[in-house]
């Protein structure tokens, strides 16, 4: 089986994104971790899952064709009918997939920033969940490797291009005085705490933070010098922009204050509130200033694709050569320890020439009964191939004459010709 045939055979994406099954669907599909490692005990081979607000997407390696199965194994885990909604792609697919996430080519902002940092951290977590593997984590390596290489060689990632960045910037667009404004971050985490550096980084300081957890809430308005309140809906009018990102079971009227909406599903509901649809949409305009990169990516992501393959042939070409070092140092201890008994009865050359030759004999073997084989078949190009490697890629004294006297007599003949 060639690599392009085994990456064909064994490797899967299983994908659910904002484009495949909406942003208020796509919260149905994350995976906790006690979720991700039952997943991986159902079936045999190598897993990593890509998780941010924007996707979930399952990457398996394994000779278990059956995926089928572990669609009906997800929908046990969600409770729900839900996994038809999955988008598969296979092998040189799946990677091509892979890498187009990488290069920020398949996000709502194309060229973001964000996704390569995820990848990164999502195949840190599957090596720490034990869930990966050799093969997995070369595929990811690559993956990220790519999506350096795009923004390092296009203007694919030029200006605002992550959500984050992007619910700012609407933000500033409607607001045009926002730094004299009361600004509130509701929530904590990593959404909030991107929403926060941002904030900063502009040199916004009239902000709060609210959240549930006092003491993560605390930590995050003390990072960037902003204040903190416990989550309190009731307050929510006295500020002037929003920026919401957490989960929360039911809706949030808000018709007075601008409230840019990032949960997903989205909390918020009114006349002033922006949700992740309406940023992909204002994405999708500042989308168009980069259109004009993605074929330098396109060609970027095919020299990727090729430099997988050299890698994969280079792991299979260790796994190879591994396996037979192993089996040529079993059997040289075993002729060693029958030395070193022998030793005790015989003549010590007579013991090392028996030992060497028996070590040649059991390592040599299954090469000569396929050379037997390639004989009897009339298997040419394997013989040659056996006969240049133990003749240092010279031909023999013999073989050398044959085809000496071949050009010759061909030499002959064309020279009869002529006249």
């Amino acid at each position: 089986m060639s690599i392009i045939d085994e990456l064909n055979s064994k490797f899967y994406a299983i994908v659910y994104t904002y484009k495949t099954v909406g942003i208020d669907n796509l919260a149905h599909h994350y995976l906790r971790e006690e979720e991700i490692k039952d997943l991986y005990g159902h079936f045999k081979g190598e897993m990593n899952v890509v998780q941010t607000c924007n996707r979930v997407e399952l990457y398996l390696f394994t000779d278990y064709h059956n995926y089928d199965s572990i669609l009906s194994y997800l929908n046990h885990i969600h409770n729900k009918d839900i996994t038809r909604d999955a988008t598969i792609f296979k092998g040189t697919r799946a990677a091509r997939h892979l890498f187009e996430v990488a290069a920020g080519l398949d996000s709502m902002s194309v060229g973001e920033y964000e996704i390569l940092s995820q990848i990164k951290l999502s195949i840190q977590n599957a090596k720490k969940m034990n869930i990966s593997n050799k093969y997995i984590e070369t595929i990811f390596e690559r993956a990220i490797k790519v999506g350096r290489r795009v923004r390092q060689l296009t203007d694919i990632s030029k200006g605002k291009v992550g959500i984050y960045s992007v619910a700012v910037e609407m933000a500033r667009n409607r607001i045009k005085d926002l730094d004299n404004r009361k600004i509130l971050i509701i929530g904590a985490g990593k959404m909030g705490n991107k929403i926060a550096q941002i904030l900063h980084s502009y040199g916004y300081s009239n902000v709060t933070i609210m959240n549930r957890t006092k003491q993560k809430g605390e930590s995050l308005a003390t990072k960037f010098g902003f204040r903190y309140e416990k989550l309190d809906f009731s307050k929510i009018n006295d500020y002037d922009i929003i920026f919401s990102a957490i989960f929360y079971p039911t809706k949030i009227s808000a018709n007075n204050t601008l409230v840019i909406d990032i949960s997903s599903p989205n909390i918020f509901e009114g006349k002033n509130v922006i949700t992740l649809k309406e940023l992909e949409d204002f994405s999708s305009e500042m989308n168009k200033l980069r259109v004009m990169e993605t074929w330098k990516a396109e060609k970027i992501i095919e020299e990727g694709l090729n430099e997988l393959i050299s890698d994969l042939a280079n792991l299979k070409y260790d796994e190879i050569i591994s396996d037979i070092l192993t089996r040529m140092e079993e059997i040289r201890q075993k002729e060693v320890e029958r030395a070193l008994k022998e030793l005790k009865k015989r003549d010590t050359e007579d013991v090392l020439n028996s030992m060497s030759k028996a070590m040649l004999k059991k390592i040599m073997s299954p090469m000569l009964e396929k050379v037997r084989e390639a004989v009897k078949n009339d298997e040419t190009n394997y013989i040659n191939l056996i006969l240049e490697l133990f003749d240092n890629g010279k031909l023999s004294h013999s073989k050398t004459k044959k085809i000496t006297t071949e050009q010759a007599n061909e030499r002959h003949n064309s020279g009869n010709g002529d006249n």
